[in-house]
């Protein structure tokens, strides 16, 4: 018999439904420092590295012709900078490449790296004068240095004098200043010198430093982006002066009589609730609610983005009129008296970085668009190259002599948009031709699509076309629509202004969109400025006046180009292995006193006295 057969083998059982394969997320850089994005572009940082740069310390290139030699005012100085010397540079830099500080010095570390020498054939002539009376001078570099420390830190000039005197603290800033132990200026000297330097100086140092860069190749390479990338904003800074009236203006300091009155704009504008009488002998000369130090400061109100304004100091003079109490200001909106600053700055997007080009201050209720047509040209003219590829600004610039201005210039603005209330509404958007973002609509009402620049015209054009968009529509394609036998159905081409004429949503590349974004992104750099002026305590003044609020402000910007230069030559250095660091050994003890100049210290040079003459 034979045996059973066996049972019949079981289907193999089927595999379980695999979900379908997605694409692994792509892994983007969030929240990266710009120091670790520098590091991907290692080949460009590299040209800031010491043996990138065979000519230590950067000597100062001056835009346009030297200035004409004339003969000296003085022939003796107390004091004589000088720059350091390539091998103590290079060893300074070793010596940061072993320590590894958390905080470098990025000041003391750019002054030795910059030789500002060629200045002061400029300095000469505006700070001295022809005297043979009055004690022998300093070299007007070696003060400058010195006001360069204190804006940095964010000194008063009582404190930075009392600073550079001392032993200890002042020894590098005597070092770099080319001063005698003993033989430092004085607060008085500080300012004295201060007052003498025009306001026009500043933007010639940026204009210089961008010309020093371009020299030996470090500025960014034009060609990619079509030109150099120039990003820009407003800052607000609040004077010292007391604000005492929201409608002080020029005329409030003219004389008061009966016989001619002063026109008082506080009673026009507050119908009776804030201004003064002016019958105090106080407002015989000028309106007592009128600060008397600075008489350009206005007060502005803004969109309060920031909390935790400084206020203003309260009037203490007995003497000056009671102010009325002023209206509180509405919700999300602050006000603020004092001065606004405009910095155009030149990005680098390799290197994550940007360079101040120009800087102009205004009062704070000047009309930036009217301005923005000078403050462009003047940037344009600092430019190493005349090459101008994009212009990133707020929406105060959106008006059409700013726009044109960038266009006739051969840029492409990228202005934030102005908002309107006719946006919104869906009927009037489809009878002018453009929606609320400045998209062009077809005659139907349907968003055309980008297809990207025609750079063959000047300026360029932006090309729309509607893909017949209509077909896509859940109502169906219109039937009366000619362009549907069309391969691209209708197309529009955008320059200075959209259909009708209209310039205020005109862009040549679409906002919102991808490439809008990461253009806009680099307005970040305008707010790094900004973030810049606030540390060294400009957000309020610490002067009065106009012309010493273009003094600190100008200058922190010309400090905060140094300091960006020494930050990516030390970055540089420590990322370059061919850079040797400096053996290690004790930490270099505080530069001792002798014979009454500075002496010792690693690496450095007595300065000894300066020659007696030059």
């Amino acid at each position: 018999m034979s045996p059973p057969a066996p049972p019949p083998a079981a289907a193999p059982a089927r595999p379980a439904r695999l979900p379908p394969a997605r694409r692994p997320p792509r892994l983007r850089p969030t929240n990266l420092r710009a120091e670790h994005k520098r590091a991907t572009h290692a080949q460009r940082l590299q040209q800031f590295s010491p043996r990138a740069l065979p000519e230590l310390p950067l000597v100062l290139t001056l835009p346009g012709a030297p200035p004409p030699a004339s003969p000296l005012p003085k022939t003796h100085f107390r004091s004589w900078y000088q720059p350091r010397a390539p091998h103590t540079i290079r060893q300074y830099l070793a010596t940061l490449k072993r320590d590894r500080p958390a905080a470098p010095a990025g000041l003391l570390l750019a002054l030795y790296l910059v030789d500002l020498t060629p200045l002061r054939a400029v300095l000469l002539p505006l700070t001295m004068t022809l005297s043979a009376r009055g004690e022998t001078p300093f070299d007007p570099l070696s003060l400058l240095v010195v006001c360069l420390w204190k804006i940095a830190e964010g000194l008063t000039w009582a404190t930075v004098a009392t600073r550079l005197a001392d032993a200890t603290q002042g020894a590098p800033w005597r070092l770099l200043g080319g001063f005698r132990y003993g033989d430092t200026p004085r607060e008085s000297t500080l300012r004295a010198f201060r007052t003498r330097l025009p306001r026009c100086l500043v933007n010639y140092v940026l204009h210089s430093f961008l010309h020093t860069l371009h020299r030996r190749g470090l500025l960014p390479d034009p060609t990619p982006t079509h030109g150099y990338v120039i990003v820009g904003d407003g800052q607000r800074h609040r004077a010292r002066s007391a604000h005492r009236c929201h409608h002080a203006v020029a005329t409030c300091y003219q004389p008061h009589t009966a016989a001619q009155p002063r026109p008082c704009p506080a009673k026009e504008k507050s119908q009776g609730y804030y201004f003064c009488a002016c019958d105090t002998p106080a407002c015989q000369d000028r309106c007592g609610l009128a600060p008397r130090l600075d008489r350009a400061a206005t007060y502005s109100v803004y969109s309060r983005d920031k909390a935790g304004a400084v206020g203003a100091r309260a009037a203490s003079a007995a003497a000056l009129p009671v102010a009325p109490a002023p209206k509180p200001a509405p919700d999300g909106v602050e006000g603020l008296f004092g001065y606004r600053s405009v910095a155009a700055r030149l990005v680098d997007p390799e290197l994550h970085v940007a360079w101040n080009v120009h800087t102009d201050v205004l009062t704070a209720t000047a009309d930036e668009g009217a301005f923005f047509p000078q403050h462009l040209a003047a940037t344009c003219a600092a430019l190493p190259q005349a090459a101008l590829g994009y212009a990133i600004y707020d929406s105060a610039t959106s008006e059409q002599p700013c726009l044109d201005a960038v266009y006739d210039h051969g840029g492409i603005p990228l202005f934030a948009l102005k908002a309107d209330p006719a946006d919104t509404d869906p009927a009037k958007q489809k009878a002018r031709g453009f929606d609320g973002r400045g998209y062009p609509l077809c005659h139907q009402g349907f968003r055309l699509t980008w297809q990207g620049l025609d750079r063959s015209h000047q300026p360029p054009r932006a090309r729309w076309v509607c893909l017949q968009a209509c077909r896509r529509a859940p109502s169906g394609p219109v039937a009366d629509c000619p362009y549907l036998t069309k391969k691209r159905g209708q197309h529009v081409y955008v320059q200075r202004t959209l259909p009708g004429g209209h310039y205020r949503l005109a862009r040549p590349i679409p906002p919102g969109s991808r490439c809008w974004q990461t253009l806009m992104g680099w307005r970040n750099t305008a707010e790094g400025r900004n973030s810049a002026q606030e540390q060294k305590g400009l957000k309020r003044l610490p002067d009065y006046g106009l012309a010493h609020a273009t003094f600190l402000i100008g200058w922190a910007d010309v400090i905060d180009n140094l300091c960006t230069l020494a930050r990516l030559v030390l970055q540089a250095a420590l990322l370059d292995e061919h850079f040797q660091a400096a053996p290690p050994g004790p930490r270099p003890q505080p530069l001792p006193v002798v014979g009454g100049t500075v002496g010792g210290g690693p690496g450095h040079a007595a300065p000894g006295a300066p020659p007696p003459q030059n």
